[in-house]
């Protein structure tokens, strides 16, 4: 047997030495032909994909968000480069990227300190509003009330208002089909662009985002830039 395996491995060598250009030709197309199927690679971005189907963790959330609802969001997180964010100035950006979050695809609920439902009582009559409204016209005085009031609201404080009222929250609630793997992509560059018009407008912002999409995009985003450099690098290697 060991004869016959030395015979096949010199018939083998004699046979890639005579035809070298036949097999280096026909080794590029094997290679070719494993290699077409990396086009229907995708990156996901979905931490679902870590899971098996039958994960009895994944099972038991995926029950409770069919019960309840979904937490996938992306939160703004807003400060301004000084003072309070109970400004006016500061007020009406809050509740333009309020309203304008409103636009992101598959939004289901937008939440912030302006459009926060703050109820009131005057006698037997009960009024029920939003906190901040039309905040560019209200008065310093105005403002600092809402800002007691928003300090003193245990859904409010350290939530979406510090409790030094500099740094500020818009949490934006989405809900995907999740029948593309482009649904989060897109969802954040509209963020981003939201962003960008509202600091355009707002220089003295600083405004971050952050959240679950937040975090499912940068698994595309790292995979893509490792795809773009690391990858590269590694199979120059091997080449060499």
């Amino acid at each position: 047997m060991s004869k016959r395996i030395d015979q096949l491995a010199l018939a083998l060598a004699d046979f890639v030495i005579r035809f070298r250009w036949f097999t280096i030709l026909f080794a590029l197309l094997l290679v070719g032909l494993a290699g077409s199927g990396a086009r229907h690679l995708a990156f996901a971005n979905n931490y679902r994909t870590f899971f098996s189907s039958e994960n009895p963790e994944l099972i038991a959330f995926e029950t409770f968000q069919d019960t309840y609802t979904k937490n996938d969001n992306i939160l703004f997180v807003v400060q301004p480069a000084e003072g309070s964010v109970f400004s006016p100035r500061i007020a009406g950006a809050i509740e333009r990227l309020t309203e304008e979050a409103w636009q992101l695809p598959y939004v289901t609920r937008v939440d912030s300190i302006s459009n926060f439902q703050h109820s009131w009582a005057d006698g037997d009559e009960l009024t029920v509003e939003d906190l901040i409204r039309d905040g560019a016209t209200l008065t310093e005085a105005s403002l600092a009330k809402k800002q007691a009031v928003a300090l003193a609201e245990p859904l409010l404080r350290d939530s979406l208002i510090s409790d030094d009222a500099d740094t500020t929250g818009i949490n934006v609630t989405l809900h995907y089909p999740e029948e593309s793997l482009k649904e989060v992509p897109e969802t954040v560059a509209v963020a981003r662009q939201l962003v960008i018009d509202v600091q355009a407008e707002y220089p003295d912002l600083t405004i971050v985002l952050t959240g679950l999409s937040m975090l499912n995009n940068a698994f595309t985003e790292s995979g893509q830039k490792d795809a773009m450099t690391l990858v590269p690098i590694m199979y120059a290697i091997l080449i060499l």
